[in-house]
């Protein structure tokens, strides 16, 4: 409550509610205290008058004690005390009218008039009862004493009016007085809980001002002992991530303004310079554009540095802005990626090899497909113009055109031989090498002298160890590989002058790698390189070398577009590696061929057999094949070589007639559509005879099966088409080896 703008109201000598209510709580306990006053001197008077004056009427004042004492009680109830004033005007009234009362019926008229008088004044002055409503009750006393003095007894009008007066005075005199009382004690209680208001005021405030204080002075405190903290934590996570930046393996640098301003020591060992020659050059020259890299690397790395010692490193960069001795600048994290690059490219080429196998793969199973059909064919050109020729006269015109034909036919088992050279696992008949007599042998040859008349202008360098160990490779593959090689790189050095430089020396493997292979063997190999100049493979085209027919020559001129992937499939079968690289200008094609130790097996020479050599002696001959040409080829050679012959379309029939009749040699085929085929074919008649020989034919190469049938005791493999010769020494040699088997047995 603010009692600056509290007015006291002069005519009513009331507050506003809430201070009046203030006020008279506060005169409440005065007001009782006169209350008891009045009610000890009531009865004290009472005394007094029955000790001088005892007769009935002391009785009267005896009965005022108890409205008096009825109002002490009341009071007590707190929501009675806002009704205190007109209590007291009514008890006072009350006791008046008694005092009255008993002046009329006193002897002496005038000796009570003074307890009237004093009840008049205490109503003013003692119980303090409110101006007006004392005011109000004196006037009314005043009256009904004089009414009740003239009609009620017999004292004189003058001495009546004389009292009346004298208690009108009184009431005015009390009046003023009362109101005079009233309104300093209203001041007094504005004026002291003004006071009291200003104190609390002041207290409060000064109680703020400590609070404040004490708020500012804790707050500064606070403030500095955060501060200090905050110093502490700021030093120590500088220093914390001072020694993280430091330690870390990435290399941390800062640009501000384009120039280096910090770096951490990866960052000098990532480059190879130290931080003196790093500090305050410009970040531009760290990291460069190289446009010479191939569009494999820049699809995956944007980003190389040239170290020190001038080699370049694939990294990974990345930035942040950040704020830097009070100016923005760049902080730059560099990672070191080579390995990872270098996997990743790996991984792609070695992704792109094993795509290109399973291409090749694929193909050659088509190939080996229709290399059997082809030979299947190819069977009545190659064995029949044998036949024809042993019933000629030596002098008839027809040998000639019958050679053509047995030619043709050779060129053209030839082609399917190359067909199932890209059947992968096709080449199986290896034998000691010594790989430089195979390039020299074709040097000479007269497809080679052939391939110079078109290229006259090309000089061949050889540089070849002489000492070099032996291979345990297939011979025909070999020279095959070697053709192929040697004259593609002179075609590819073109018509201008050019050179074709032949190396052949040893290399040995020891965690070595070759670009697209994965794994390579460790060991001793023979290194054969051959390098053309020319215009070179583009890149483009180097993928796609070793493809079926991916060519840019002329077909037809230049071969069938299946050089390269012969090579490719004969120096995986014989467990290799081959790399081409080539630069404008320079093309090398390398090729590595793991040895076997030092041998004393000798190179046979050719042996040249007579007819006798390979005949028979009418031993019985069962010919098991499902292809009927071949069937009468084979029936004709024999009959002709001299065998009893019995011809069988499928296994079944094999073996019932095995079951029925006695048998020297089985001629079987591998494959044969529909039934068993030649191995389980044999696997039966084994059991039926274990002494049965057999050879084993196919226009396939030798298979798996073919191994396990020669497992079970079968004798040699001959590939379709077979000669005369090749089919009767394979009979005569099996036969012999059983021969010799027996007579060993029996001595």
């Amino acid at each position: 409550m603010n009692f600056q703008n509290v007015t006291l109201n002069k005519k009513t000598l009331l507050f506003p509610p809430p201070v009046e209510k203030m006020f008279m709580i506060q005169e409440l306990s005065s007001k009782i205290s006169f209350l008891r006053t009045g009610v000890f001197i009531l009865f004290g008077l009472n005394l007094f008058l029955q000790y001088y004056n005892f007769n009935t009427l002391i009785i009267i004042p005896s009965l005022l004690i108890v409205p008096l004492s009825a109002l002490l009680f009341l009071l007590k109830n707190k929501r009675l005390n806002q009704y205190i004033d007109i209590y007291y005007s009514i008890a006072l009234f009350i006791t008046s009218l008694s005092v009255i009362y008993m002046i009329m019926l006193s002897p002496n008229k005038n000796f009570n008039f003074p307890i009237l008088v004093f009840l008049v004044i205490s109503g003013f002055v003692f119980f303090r009862i409110r101006c007006l409503v004392v005011s109000v009750t004196s006037f009314f006393l005043v009256a009904i004493y004089g009414w009740v003095m003239i009609f009620f007894t017999e004292i004189p009008i003058n001495h009546i009016s004389h009292n009346a007066w004298f208690l009108l005075f009184l009431t005015i005199i009390g009046i003023t007085a009362g109101y005079t009382i009233e309104y300093q004690s209203r001041m007094v209680f504005l004026k002291s809980a003004l006071l009291e208001q200003i104190v609390n005021e002041t207290k409060n405030k000064e109680d703020q001002h400590d609070k404040e204080l004490f708020r500012i002075n804790k707050s500064l405190g606070m403030e500095i002992r955060a501060h200090t903290e905050a110093e502490s934590q700021l030093k120590e996570s500088e220093e914390k991530y001072r020694n993280l930046v430091v330690s870390m393996p990435e290399g941390i640098f800062i640009v501000q303004e384009q120039k280096i301003v910090f770096l951490n020591p990866s960052m000098e060992t990532l480059t190879g310079y130290n931080e003196n020659q790093l500090l305050g050059s410009d970040a531009d020259t760290l990291f460069i554009k190289d446009n010479s890299m191939s569009s494999e690397i820049l699809e995956i790395v944007q980003d190389f540095v040239v170290k020190k010692d001038g080699n370049t490193i694939f990294i990974e960069k990345s930035f942040v802005e950040i704020v830097y001795n009070s100016k923005p600048a760049l902080l730059f994290c560099v990672r070191d990626i080579t390995e990872k690059i270098n996997t990743t490219l790996d991984k792609n080429r070695l992704r792109k090899e094993l795509e290109k196998a399973k291409k090749m793969e694929d193909f050659g199973i088509l190939a080996g497909g229709v290399a059997h059909d082809l030979n299947n064919v190819l069977s009545g050109l190659v064995s029949t113009p044998d036949l024809l020729l042993l019933d000629l006269p030596k002098d008839s015109d027809l040998i000639e055109h019958i050679e053509m034909i047995k030619d043709s036919g050779r060129r053209a088992s030839g082609i399917a031989e190359e067909l199932l050279t890209l059947a992968r696992g096709s080449t199986k008949n290896f034998e000691p090498i010594q790989f430089v007599y195979i390039i020299e042998d074709y040097l000479m040859s007269p497809e080679f002298e052939k391939l110079m008349k078109y290229y006259p202008n090309i000089e061949i360098i050889k540089e070849f160890d002489q000492n070099l160990p032996y291979i345990n490779a297939s011979d025909i593959h070999m020279r095959k590989i070697v053709m192929n090689i040697v004259s593609n790189a002179v075609e590819a050095a073109g018509k201008d002058k050019g050179e074709v430089v032949l190396k052949a020396g040893k290399v040995k493997f020891h965690n070595q790698r070759i670009s697209g292979y994965e794994i390579v063997k460790n060991g001793n190999y023979i290194m054969f390189s051959v390098m053309n100049t020319g215009l070179g493979i583009s890149k483009d085209d180097i993928d796609h070398i070793f493809e079926p027919f991916y060519s840019k020559k002329v077909l037809g001129r230049s071969g069938t577009g299946l050089g390269l992937s012969i090579v490719w499939s004969a120096v995986h079968d014989h467990n290799g590696y081959i790399h081409v690289s080539s630069i404008k200008g320079q093309t090398h094609f390398i090729l590595y061929f793991p040895t076997i130790k030092k041998t004393d097996a000798l190179i046979k020479s050719p042996q040249i057999y007579t007819l006798s050599d390979y005949s028979g002696n009418n031993e019985k001959i069962l010919v098991v094949d499902d292809i009927e040409p071949q069937q009468k080829i084979a029936k004709n050679i024999l009959k002709r070589l001299g065998y009893q012959v019995k011809v069988v379309s499928s296994g079944e029939d094999a073996i019932e007639y095995a079951k029925e009749n006695k048998i020297d040699l089985v001629v079987l085929d591998m494959i044969m559509d529909p039934g068993i085929g030649g191995r389980q074919t044999y696997e039966q008649l084994v059991l039926i005879d274990p002494e049965i020989k057999a050879i084993i034919t196919s226009g396939f190469s030798k298979t798996n099966d073919v191994k396990k049938a020669q497992a079970l005791g079968a004798g040699r493999y001959i590939k379709k088409p077979y000669s005369l010769e090749k089919i009767g020494l394979a009979i005569k040699n099996e036969l012999l080896d059983r021969e010799t088997k027996n007579e060993s047995i029996n001595s």
